[in-house]
């Protein structure tokens, strides 16, 4: 913040402000240099609209440009305004809750953290789920995307259906997220605009655990266990005694004390801290919450930017300095951006040069699982400087000091994403245009991870493990050349019929080079190099992997539009990919295919109905669409001549490598996939669109879906790729849109949406039911013949006729299947989203929220929790009296008859019992941990306040915005996820993996945060 104060003081310097424009470049370069801001352009977030329905949108190469009512399948439009509202820096998590159909989902939750994307339903199993994304006319990626800053975005139009995205190619299969960026300001007047702001972040929520027993084992007191399966912290027996926690220490300064948080000779030798049971004494109950400390974000951008109707340009640079809510743990991001374009006779040159730089320091632990293995006593910051945090070991002997893992257990990476995007364009004519649009991305990545070793001899305790130093170093580079030759024809073909044609040449080439190595066993500590590696790990981490993927396509497109009401668009695409490409392969037909796109937009109100009211009817258009997509996805590249991969130590158990059978081929006459999408259209407006409604119908089969076919084991292979199979997936949108107040001081805008579909599997190889998505333990994600997609299948009760639990007679266990049954879908019912937004005079408020049900999810955590007795339902009963009756349970007698049970006991008769059936019985049965995924979330709040024109240039600006925000500050969980999980957090990452959330993954956040935008 001092350093927007120098700046600040400095802007407004009138000498500057007079500065010739070469003056005035090198001064406010000299303060980015010194100040480390960016520049962004930014604006008034308070000025959010309702979506204009003669809003033009980009829909296809070339910048193809149509108004919405045009464009004959469905889009939606998310200007810069909606899009930063509370200042996301991220463009990926900036759209959640504002599109209907679309699904963001967080894959990863580090410092860092990573997204998927979702447009609309799935179409494919076990190929990309990642829609296409353009970047100023090129094709770009969901990884470039999301370290886009959303300041530097002008628009996002998200294309639905498939129709538009045709174009595109087969990568557009999943539909596509068009974003253009900012070009300079209207007029030669030089404009800079300061965006700086600072963020707070904190832990939303974690599990809830029992508070009634505490550490120990079997009912008994242990300091160095795990699990919360001690005696009651109400028992008389420990209560107001000191106890210790924890390993035993040793002499730390030899003078028979141990020192703790620069407290020397106050514990005993093998005391770490003064825990007492009391009775009903009040616990830390945020002891597991209290560990994180509060993250913070200082994000400056800055922008200068100039133009006219025939030149313009923008440099843009942005800083964004992170420390995460896990000590330690930072990200630096540095973005460079600089636009420029112009006009000269018959040419017009656009050109974009990004640079992104990312620095990301982090923690290598499984530190989350850890500290949710802690008892209700136990305060985990007690060890936060305990040592210089070299004990491994602290508070239990199984698992290790988290702190201690932010010392010694590390990942570092560095980054660095190029981007060069030209377009260029010639007049031939009034109807001719030739234009070429390239681009060359350029991703260098370097990391390395290391964890140091640990002897555990000092612990002077048996079963202390000992820890493996390791290290392990990757590098990488990524290439992408994307290119459009296209030539635009434009003719009036009557005084009413108007067409458009586009012919064009796409090419475009992937190359990525991956290099990594690494072992076991440092021979000097700290040393983190590879030559240091005593042990090399065979073959996993000594790789040096190179990939070139290409693929060549001719596209053309078709538009006729007669009068202001009648639209029609016709797209061919045919594609050659070199993934079909094998030894028996020739250029022409092996590997190329064609794909068509039919639409019709119809609008009645301007065909049938000028003459009435737009009061009464402002807007009637209904659009329809047929299109074919085929596509190479889910092959990789070589992926059909990879017969023989590298074996691990084959044929002997260690030694040198050898290669064998590649158990998970790709048939060699594989084809591509093709998907066929229907969509229809309502769009109505009233009031002269202060009310408007929208509906989209559509339904997706995809045929020839490239799958896998288990094979007999005999075989050596585990399944093979083939083309078999057929998905469908059907869907509805109703998106409402209402002004209900419109006065020059006062405005309040209303957008709500409802969204619903279902993904089916109509065939699957012959004799094949199902096809495993994703597997772990005792659970799984399954596509089901005959069923909607994703299930979630794991291990569950047996039941009677009457659905009711049947256990054990002797034992009191209740049965389970070793057969996997269904447990629940994943996918929800129906997505609610509402979005709001009111401006009285200088003031604007805005919230935007969603709401899912109908789905289930598998919760790892509460898996974990189960074994080390933490769940509260665990502390229902009484356990000294040993375990519970299973409510509405049942066992079969000596008759064969089902008998409700009302005394015989699950868990056994003793406290003892108890830590074997949960870690047992209990956890093994997933059906315990498929818990209801409905939630209600507040996504963005916000207030802000737009200092008047007049009084902003009275002290020498043009303009100056405060806002305050925050995301997520709201959720609201069904009654079984006690904080177990985030519902929408997800194992998998551009695939239909969803529907277990892993307990690594860090617990949901939510940000508190300032802004300041000042124009001059």
């Amino acid at each position: 913040m001092v350093t927007l104060r120098k700046f600040y003081i400095f802007a407004n310097n009138k000498k500057i402000i007079n500065l010739n424009m070469k003056k005035l470049t090198a001064s406010v370069f000299l303060v980015v240099v010194s100040s480390s801001f960016a520049l962004v352009k930014a604006q008034d977030s308070t000025k959010i609209k309702t979506q204009d329905i003669s809003e033009v949108i980009i829909t296809g190469p070339m910048n193809i440009k149509k108004k919405i009512d045009q464009q004959t399948s469905s889009a939606a439009v998310i200007n810069n305004a909606e899009l930063t509202q509370a200042n996301n820096q991220n463009a990926v998590q900036s759209l959640t809750g504002k599109v209907a159909g679309l699904n963001i989902s967080q894959t990863n939750s580090s410092v860092n953290g990573t997204f998927d994307i979702k447009i609309r339903s799935s179409k494919t199993l076990t190929g990309s789920t990642t829609p296409l994304i353009v970047i100023d006319g090129v094709k770009s990626t969901a990884a470039i995307f999301q370290q886009l800053p959303s300041d530097m975005i002008e628009s996002q139009t998200i294309l639905k259906g498939m129709q538009a995205a045709a174009l595109y190619g087969s990568d557009g299969v999943n539909g596509a997220i068009i974003v253009t960026t900012r070009k300079g300001t209207s007029g030669k007047k030089v404009r800079i605009t300061l965006n700086s702001g600072v963020e707070f972040e904190n832990i939303a929520f974690v599990p809830t655990r029992q508070k009634k027993y505490g550490q120990g084992w079997y009912g008994e007191r242990i300091h160095v266990e795990n699990g919360a399966w001690g005696p009651a912290y109400s028992d008389p027996a420990y209560a107001g005694q000191e106890l210790p926690v924890g390993i035993p220490l040793y002499d730390v300064d030899g003078d028979g004390q141990i020192s703790i948080n620069g407290n020397n000779g106050n514990y005993p030798l093998n005391d770490i801290t003064a825990s007492k049971y009391f009775k009903d004494a009040p616990l830390d109950k945020d002891n597991v919450k209290n560990f994180f400390q509060t993250g913070t974000a200082l994000t400056n951008s800055l922008t200068i930017a100039s133009g006219d109707a025939n030149a313009y340009s923008a440099l843009s640079l942005t800083r964004q300095d992170r420390e995460f809510i896990v000590m330690d743990d930072t990200s630096k991001k540095t973005t460079a951006m600089f636009k420029g374009g112009f006009k000269k006779d018959k040419w017009t040159l656009d050109g974009v040069a990004t640079i992104t730089s990312i620095s990301t320091k982090q923690t290598n632990g499984d530190i989350y699982p850890t500290l949710l293995h802690t008892a209700s006593e136990i305060d985990p910051t007690a060890w936060k400087d305990f040592n210089n945090n070299d004990r491994a070991y602290t508070w239990n002997m199984y698992y290790s000091n988290p702190y201690w893992h932010i010392k010694h257990n590390r990942a570092n990476s560095k980054s660095t994403i190029i981007n060069g995007t030209v377009n260029l364009s010639y007049k031939l004519n009034d109807h001719i245009t030739i234009s070429d649009n390239g681009s060359v991305q350029y991703v260098v990545g370097d990391g390395l991870a290391y964890r140091d070793a640990y002897s555990g001899t000092s612990e002077g305790i048996a079963g202390v493990a000992a820890i493996t130093s390791a290290y392990s170093q990757n590098n990488s580079i990524s290439r992408v050349i994307y290119n459009d030759f296209m030539v635009d024809f434009d003719y009036d073909l009557t005084s009413d019929l108007n067409l458009k044609f586009l012919a064009g040449f796409n090419t475009q080439e992937n190359y990525t080079k991956i290099t990594s190595a690494g072992g076991s066993i440092l021979n000097i500590p700290g040393i983190y190099t590879v030559w240091n590696v005593s042990t090399p790990t065979q073959p996993y981490n000594l790789s040096n992997a190179r990939t070139l993927f290409r693929k060549n396509g001719l596209f053309g497109n078709l538009d006729l539009a007669y009068k202001d009401y009648l639209n029609f668009n016709a797209t061919i695409r045919g594609d050659w990919s070199s993934k079909f490409l094998n030894s028996n392969s020739s250029f022409s037909s092996d590997y190329q295919y064609w794909y068509p796109s039919f639409g019709v937009s119809f609008n009645v109100k301007n065909a049938f109905l000028k003459e009435v009211n737009p009061q009464a009817l402002s807007r009637f258009v209904v659009k329809g669409s047929w299109t074919r997509v085929g596509g190479d996805d889910p092959i990789g590249a070589y992926s059909i001549e990879d017969t023989a991969v590298l074996g691990a130590g084959y044929p002997y158990a260690s030694g040198p490598l050898s290669f064998v059978n590649n158990a998970s081929p790709t048939a060699f006459d594989v084809k591509p996939q093709f998907i066929t999408s229907v969509e229809f259209n309502l769009g109505l407006g009233f009031f002269k669109d202060r009310l408007t409604l929208d509906v989209n119908a559509f339904q997706n089969d995809t045929k020839d879906l490239i799958t896998f076919q288990t094979t007999s084991s005999a075989s050596g292979i585990n399944f093979k790729r083939i083309n078999v199979g057929q998905i469908r997936s059907r869907g509805i949108e109703i998106e409402l849109g209402a002004t209900p107040i419109k006065t020059s001081d006062f405005r309040w805008d209303l957008r709500a949406s409802y969204y619903a579909d279902t993904q089916e599997v109509l065939e699957l190889p012959d004799g094949q039911d199902e096809v495993a998505l994703y597997s772990a333990g005792n659970v799984g994600i399954y596509a089901i013949k005959g069923e909607k997609y994703p299930v979630i299948k794991g291990t569950g009760y047996i039941r009677d006729p009457q659905g009711r639990i049947v256990i054990d007679q002797a034992t009191g266990d209740p049965l389970y299947s070793n057969k996997f049954i269904e447990l629940g879908n994943a996918n929800p019912k129906y997505v609610l989203t509402f979005n709001t937004n009111l401006k009285y005079k200088n003031w604007g408020l805005y919230a935007s929220m969603d709401f899912r049900t109908g789905h289930k999810l598998f919760a790892e955590s509460m898996q974990r929790l189960a074994w080390g007795g933490y769940l509260e339902s665990s502390a229902e009963f009484d356990r000294t009296q040993g375990g519970y009756v299973i409510p509405n349970s049942v066992y079969l007698n000596s008759a064969g008859q089902y008998v409700a049970n009302t005394s015989i006991k699950s868990g056994g008769t003793s406290y003892a019992d108890l830590p074997s059936y949960y870690g047992g019985v209990y956890q093994n049965i997933a059906e315990n941990f498929v818990i209801d995924a409905t939630a209600f979330k507040v996504r963005e709040l916000g207030i802000n306040y737009t200092l008047g024109k007049d009084t902003a240039k009275s002290i020498g600006i043009e303009g100056l915005t405060f806002g305050v925000y925050a995301r997520n500050p709201f959720r609201v969980f069904s009654k079984e996820n006690k904080g177990y999980v985030d519902p929408e957090t997800s194992v998998g990452s551009g695939s239909n993996v969803y529907g277990v959330a892993s307990q690594s993954q860090y617990p949901t956040t939510r940000v508190i945060g300032f802004n300041t935008v000042i124009n001059f």
